[in-house]
């Protein structure tokens, strides 16, 4: 009975309506270095995942052109993330570039946005001492290894996860 109900549960969270975030590193453009490519092209991953696992939730990047034209009208960048991320339900933050530093550091200071901020690092940031150490706590920090990240499995596997649990708290809370 409860391997029925809880896959029940799943499919029900899996056609949530969500608006999720993904911050992370920038689109490096047709000359940027290798690397750089390569983060963004995970962080697109990420997204592309979600869209498949999520159908009926919106899955942005602040940059996507559809998200900036509904903040164009505000003063400065920030603020048009800012009000991207209030609107969200989940931010899933790729922390893998100077940006999304910027981005973790501001916005964390607003405790509703931490509140649903997770910080996708690698584990060797994980749980280290000094500035960074408090600048994470508090926050949903989840590490992965160099392999998880070149086989996909951060975007197959933990943001899934992550989102599938966000969407379980979210149908739960209206029958609360």
């Amino acid at each position: 009975m409860f391997a029925a109900r809880i896959e029940q549960l799943r499919r029900e969270c899996r056609r949530e309506e969500l608006a999720i975030l993904v911050w992370g590193p920038g689109d490096p453009g047709p000359r940027g270095d290798q690397e750089r490519r390569r983060v963004w092209e995970k962080r697109l991953q990420i997204k592309e995942t979600l869209q498949r696992e999520f159908p009926n939730a919106e899955i942005a990047l602040s940059e996507d052109i559809q998200l900036r034209q509904l903040t164009s009208d505000l003063d400065d960048l920030l603020s048009e993330e800012l009000a991207h991320a209030a609107s969200a339900d989940c931010i899933l933050v790729l922390d893998l570039s100077r940006g999304a530093h910027v981005e973790v550091d501001r916005f964390t200071m607003y405790p509703a946005l931490a509140a649903k901020m997770w910080l996708l690092l690698p584990d060797r940031f994980v749980g280290t001492a000094g500035l960074i150490s408090v600048v994470h706590e508090g926050l949903k920090v989840r590490g992965f290894s160099p392999q998880e990240f070149e086989a996909c499995s951060v975007a197959r596997e933990l943001a899934v996860k992550i989102v599938l649990s966000v969407a379980m708290h979210k149908r739960l809370r209206r029958y609360s």
